[in-house]
């Protein structure tokens, strides 16, 4: 299922073609997908993130690790969620989705300023849905079909963006790219071929 040794695992970063690929279908779940997952985590960790995909560490299969904290007012109070997802989900992170897809998007588009660990310092608006219906399996093999909101929604999209080769500078708005567009290249430069462009896609 694996394609390089788990040990060999380490954070891509924008201008590697790995991150420009469709990543495959988890066919079982076996201990080598639980090693994945931990040594994802301990990635995801270490660069203090809070969602990896498969892609992002050099594996082209469908997996993401996500790690968030419930949402909270200025003194630190938790606040309600009010989808099923954030509700069943929350409280067991850091969660591992397994071949995650969306099923809809809602058609309320909401401006939130992402980042990635792939393409490090860099942050941007991004027009995303604010709430999406999630599709996965979870390590111990369990199914769900949930709607997702807040920043669950984005992170889910964010990270499945990945899986299918898309990177989120990909996706800022236009107005904005100018302002980050140096120091994308200046990472392209350092880690991707000669001649590598972000394909732009908004």
């Amino acid at each position: 299922m694996n394609n390089i040794p788990v040990e060999k695992l380490r954070l891509r970063l924008l201008g590697d073609p790995i991150l420009a690929a469709k990543a495959r279908p988890v066919e079982q779940i076996t201990e080598e997908t639980q090693r994945i997952s931990e040594a994802m985590l301990d990635i995801m960790y270490k660069s203090h993130g809070i969602g990896l995909a498969g892609n992002q560490v050099g594996l082209l299969q469908r997996i993401v690790t996500i790690d968030i904290d419930p949402p909270t007012d200025e003194d630190g109070n938790e606040l309600p969620v009010h989808t099923e997802g954030e509700k069943k989900l929350l409280p067991k992170m850091p969660i591992t989705l397994i071949n995650p897809e969306i099923v809809s998007y809602s058609g309320n588009l909401c401006p939130f300023d992402e980042g990635c660990l792939s393409v490090p310092e860099v942050y941007a608006r991004v027009m995303r849905s604010d709430a999406v219906v999630l599709k996965s399996m979870l390590l111990d093999g369990s199914e769900f079909v949930l709607e997702c909101g807040g920043l669950l929604a984005r992170v889910v999209q964010h990270e499945l963006d990945h899986l299918d080769g898309i990177v989120f500078v990909q996706k800022v708005d236009p107005e904005v790219y100018p302002g980050i567009s140096k120091r994308v290249e200046k990472i392209i430069k350092r880690n991707g071929p000669r001649g590598f462009k972000v394909r732009r896609l908004v």
